[in-house]
């Protein structure tokens, strides 16, 4: 039996809408909430934006964002939401709605879920008395809102249950941010600031000793000098090139749309829009799927599992490692190093290829990443027996981090299953927590 429903108004202390103005932007200070910010009901702030404390007063003088509070989109997109989480002080920036709701009626987290339930997502989106889709959640819509509303200990379970999905997933993220800064540290130590060599040149690094990250059985792989070259100093021994003298670059390509039979299959097939986040590395899902008429059809290429994708063109400099063997569009290409190996070496490497890109640009956008690109990024050339030890040394690093994003995945499809049938009613809270334990 469904839940009985409230008006959001009846169940809110507060619903304020944001300043109709554009905010004061600035490099620093206080953080304006953005729509970018917000997505699956979740808040984003790896790209926070800024504005001076005046205009952050101005911007709370109706109400000022406090945890438990939930911030919904007004448009583009409209509906999203996120809650406010401890100790975060910011402001609302443009076209967003700021719902506090009362806890003599509501859960804010059960709020935050049925916000993001399919019947009142359609609320949202149609314009019931013309039947017609609307472009702007306007205050007395939004008001309106009928909202699931079981009782309050059931709300709290809701709550709980889906929570516990949502935690579980945000803890993966931020283990995922501590293995690959681990990875990225061991690659900079060996093959941006060379410190086995320098260890050893400089008498701080014996036969049988370990340094942290340098465990004893490396000595031998490394030399104990440094020689100039192009690029300033090298370990004697490597070589000096271009980054195509370690890859294989494989261009994409797209099946035509117009055929039916070439999408929808089981073959993943990337663009941009599939790029994951930083910490997450790996691709394991794409938007869009192509079969195996669509992958023969087509300049399309199959690639293997630990391949890195590269977008250049559009957005350019985006990247992921495939995490299943799979597809990409012709604005990307594929790198995977000489005779197959390096995976992670080569995924590295072009991490900092792309911010000496920026970096060459000023901090601008490079508007292009060509095969000659690869051929002028000049970058130090280890030795066969080095590249090999670098993968076994991170191998089990980035082996955790596909983990993480794979549970992650699951998790989330269970938390979108639930989701709807918990806040409809169809499904009991007892049986969601046998299925979340299990």
């Amino acid at each position: 039996m469904g839940s009985e429903t409230r008006r959001l108004d009846e169940i809110c202390s507060l619903i304020v809408d944001c300043p109709h103005s554009t905010p004061v932007w600035t490099d620093s200070g206080f953080i304006v909430l953005r729509n970018q910010n917000i997505k699956n009901g979740k808040l984003d702030l790896s790209s926070p934006s800024y504005t001076d404390e005046e205009h952050f007063i101005g911007r709370n003088r109706r109400a000022k964002p406090s945890v438990g509070d939930i911030v919904i989109t007004r448009e583009a997109p409209m509906g999203d939401v996120c809650m406010i989480p401890d100790g975060l002080e910011c402001c609302l920036g443009q076209r967003q709605v700021l719902l506090r709701p009362d806890p003599k009626f509501a859960v804010s987290r059960y709020v935050l879920y049925a916000l993001q339930s399919q019947s009142v997502q359609r609320q949202i989106g149609w314009n019931e008395g013309t039947g017609s889709t609307v472009s702007n959640l306007r205050i007395p819509i939004l008001q309106a809102l009928d909202i699931p509303m079981p009782p309050i200990e059931e709300q709290r379970a809701i709550a709980h249950i889906l929570g516990t999905l949502d935690d579980k997933v945000e803890l993966n993220c931020k283990q995922n941010k501590t293995l690959e800064a681990i990875a990225r540290a061991l690659f900079k130590a060996w093959f941006v600031d060379f410190e086995p060599v320098r260890a050893k040149q400089e008498g701080r690094w014996q036969r049988g000793q370990s340094l942290p990250g340098l465990p004893a059985h490396l000595y031998d792989l490394f030399p104990d000098c440094l020689v100039d070259s192009e690029l300033g100093e090298v370990p004697k021994g490597w070589g000096v090139g271009g980054f195509s003298n370690v890859i294989e670059i494989i261009g994409g390509g797209t099946p035509k749309t117009s055929v039916s039979e070439y999408w929808g299959g089981d073959i993943p097939w990337f663009s941009v829009v599939d790029t994951p986040a930083s910490s997450d590395v790996f691709v394991v899902s794409t938007e869009k799927s192509i079969t195996e008429a669509g992958l023969n059809g087509s300049s399309a290429r199959l690639i293997k599992r630990g391949t890195t994708v590269i977008s250049a063109r559009g957005t350019v400099g985006n990247l992921a490692m495939a995490g299943c063997d799979m597809t990409f569009n012709q604005s990307c290409y594929a790198l995977r190093g000489k005779n197959g190996s390096g995976s992670y070496f080569v995924f590295l490497s072009a991490q900092r290829m792309v911010e000496q890109l920026k970096a060459m640009a000023h901090g601008s956008v490079f508007s292009t990443i060509t095969r000659q690109t690869f051929d002028a990024v000049r970058v130090v050339l280890p030795p066969e027996n080095v590249l090999q030890q670098f993968e076994k040394s991170v191998a089990s690093v980035l082996d955790a981090i596909l983990g993480n994003v794979n549970e992650s995945r699951s998790l989330a499809e269970l938390r979108d299953t639930l989701l709807p049938q918990l806040i409809s009613g169809e499904l009991r809270v007892s049986d969601a927590e046998r299925i979340v334990g299990a």
